[in-house]
């Protein structure tokens, strides 16, 4: 399923600026990504790092992660960004 604004696989991570995308609520959402202030809501770990992303971001987060059901941080849609 991809996102009605930007066209990308929902399930694929996105960025832009100081924002990142949960995959996994992106895809409950089911039209766009859904974007959470980063790393704020995502936290990072060294396990994760990569040559393009040193700092080793958490795929999904925090609520997803901890089996939440909301974010602390207020959701941001794609076309809104």
């Amino acid at each position: 399923m991809n996102c009605k604004h930007c066209g990308k696989p929902l399930n694929e991570t996105q960025y832009h600026e100081n924002l990142k995308s949960c995959p996994n609520c992106s895809v409950k959402n089911g039209t766009e990504h859904v974007f959470y202030s980063y790393p704020e809501a995502f936290g990072t770990t060294s396990l994760r790092a990569t040559s393009n992303r040193p700092d080793g971001p958490q795929s999904y987060c925090t609520a997803c992660r901890g089996g939440q059901e909301q974010m602390d941080f207020s959701p941001i849609l794609c076309s809104n960004k």
